[in-house]
Parts: structure tokens; C-alpha cells; sequence
């Protein structure tokens, strides 16, 4: 006799005890999730609708009323040249950080996945920058950027080149914000990373070394087609994040220079806090949206197709 059916209470005509722990049987499973959904619901999908339908109003929390605008908060922004100047900068940021961000990532991933000393106080200086917080990175920073005292322009007067204002010039001040993101960002994506050699069999390359192949053959063929599951994921996620970016910027240079760092999230929280004009800077948050989205589904569309997991 299975067990199923030594758990099942006999009918013996009783049909209504039956069914009641029928219904209990089968939501078990749904009462259990029950509290995550209502979360979700809650935090994700309640301001998401709220953030729409307050797109097509004129939002000021000032005001008693709302009136509805239609779809003039789009048209105002598509034709702001400061979304757009923010949205290049989003996007001059996003290919500064992103490719850098998982060539050495998977570069550090590599060296310690290998019999070198250290390899847990490497692992773990490597990932310190993922878990300061980041008021805390941004006085560090700050401090190493200093026009006078900082480190950077200590090295720069050593070698014989004028100092720079880091955060300051308008010239350098993206490439200082982009050198911070990718400080902080790749401890994360090397621990992915290692993760994924670390599943990988050794067997695939003694077979590999018995038939001649060399390191960089190993690493051609073996090595990156058994990890493109892990980048096509660490890419997806990195581009979605920068194009969120927003606490990095907020706290090094508000948006500054002149706007030169001023980027797409930073100018919807100064149009909604500082302008007090929710409508249209909820129509900056689904035009956002809808961006990421498309890019997302490009991204699977023609890398995704050369995944697979077995």
C-alpha cells in the first residue's frame, strides 16, 4: 500500500470531512506563498499602477486636485533636452561600466580559481567593496579625488601631468563616477563567476590537456561556452542596473558638474522632490521602464538563443 493512501482518511460516507481536507491538501502550497504575493502586491505592483495612472495627471501633492493631462507629461519630456542630456549620460555610464565591470570580474574569477596563496583574502578584498556601504565608499572616494590632498592627483603630479578636478570638471567628472561603479561592482559578479567555474567538471579539461590542448584553448573552448549561461545573466542584470544608477551619482556629485553626471533616475527624483511635478517624473519612470525592457528583450533574443543548460 502506498503512502498516499495511508494518509488519506477513509470516506466511510463522511463525504464532508473528505472534501475539507481535499481543499486543505491542495492549498497548502498557496497559503504558504500567500504572504510573499501580498508583498509583492503591495511594494511592486500597487505603485507600479499608481505610478501610470499618475503619469496622465498633473501630480503636485501640494494641491487638493489632480487634473488629468493625458499624454502631455510625455510630450513634455520628449521634448526636455535635460531627459535627453541624462539619458546620454546614463548610457555613456552603462557602456563605461558594464563591459569593464565583467572582463575583470571574470578575470579575478580565473586567478582564483586557481591554486594561488590567498585565495580567501583575495576573495574576500575583492568583495569588501560590495558590502561598504556607500556613504561610506562615497567619503573614501571623495577624499581620492580631492583636488589638493587626494591620491589621484598625487600620482598625476609624479608622473608630470597638471591635476585635475575630478568631480569638479565637467570632463571628468563621469569617468570619476564610472571608476567608483566599477570598484563596487565587481567583488559581486566575480563571486558569480567563480561559482560557475567551480561547476564546471574537472574531467572536460584532463580530457582536453590529454588531447593536446593548451590554456588558451581550455579556455576557448571549455571555459567561456560552459559560462555563457552565467554571463548572459550577469549581463542582463548589470545593464538593468546601471541604467538604475542612482546612489553612486547622488552621493559624489548630485548630478554635477553643469549635468555632466546627471543621469536618467538622479532627474526623475529632482523633478518629483525638488519640482514637486510627480506626473511627469512617473513619465520618466515607464518611458525608463519601457527602454530597459526593450533592451532586456534584445538582449535574450539574440544571446539567448546561443544559451543552453544542460
Amino acid at each position: 500500500m502506498s503512502a498516499e493512501a495511508t494518509t488519506i482518511p477513509p470516506r466511510n460516507g463522511n463525504e464532508r470531512k473528505y472534501k475539507w481536507y481535499r481543499f486543505q491538501k491542495a492549498s497548502a502550497p498557496y497559503i504558504f506563498i500567500l504572504p510573499g504575493v501580498v508583498f509583492y502586491l503591495m511594494v511592486t505592483i500597487v505603485p507600479m499602477i499608481t505610478g501610470f495612472w499618475m503619469s496622465f495627471h498633473n501630480w503636485n501633492i501640494i494641491r487638493p486636485t489632480q487634473p488629468w493631462v493625458g499624454l502631455a507629461n510625455y510630450r513634455k519630456l520628449f521634448a526636455d533636452p535635460l531627459f535627453w542630456t541624462a539619458m546620454k549620460n546614463t548610457l555613456t555610464y552603462s557602456i563605461g561600466v558594464v563591459p569593464l565591470q565583467m572582463i575583470l570580474a571574470l578575470l579575478v574569477a580565473l586567478l582564483l580559481n586557481t591554486g594561488i596563496k590567498g585565495k580567501k583574502f583575495f576573495r574576500l578584498l575583492y568583495y569588501l567593496p560590495v558590502i561598504t556601504p556607500l556613504s561610506i565608499a562615497a567619503v573614501i572616494w571623495t577624499w581620492i579625488y580631492h583636488p589638493n590632498l587626494g591620491i589621484f592627483n598625487q600620482i598625476v603630479k609624479f608622473i608630470g601631468l597638471a591635476p585635475q578636478d575630478w568631480l569638479g570638471d565637467p570632463a571628468w567628472a563621469m569617468f570619476s563616477v564610472i571608476l567608483v561603479a566599477i570598484w563596487s561592482g565587481i567583488g559581486y559578479r566575480m563571486v558569480v563567476y567563480l561559482a560557475a567555474l567551480q561547476g564546471i567538471p574537472r574531467s572536460y579539461y584532463e580530457a582536453a590537456e590529454i588531447d593536446g590542448a593548451g590554456n588558451w584553448d581550455a579556455f576557448r573552448y571549455i571555459t567561456l561556452p560552459l559560462l555563457k549561461p552565467t554571463t548572459l545573466y550577469i549581463l542582463v542584470t548589470s545593464v538593468i542596473s546601471s541604467f538604475q544608477v542612482f546612489g553612486l551619482v547622488n552621493v559624489l556629485t548630485g548630478g554635477g558638474p553643469l549635468d555632466a553626471t546627471q543621469v536618467v533616475v538622479s532627474y526623475i527624483f529632482k523633478r518629483a522632490f525638488g519640482d514637486l511635478q510627480f506626473g511627469l517624473a512617473a513619465a520618466m519612470s515607464f518611458v525608463l521602464f519601457g527602454i530597459i525592457l526593450i533592451i532586456t528583450l534584445i538582449q535574450w533574443k539574440f544571446l539567448g538563443k546561443e544559451v543552453t543548460y544542460e
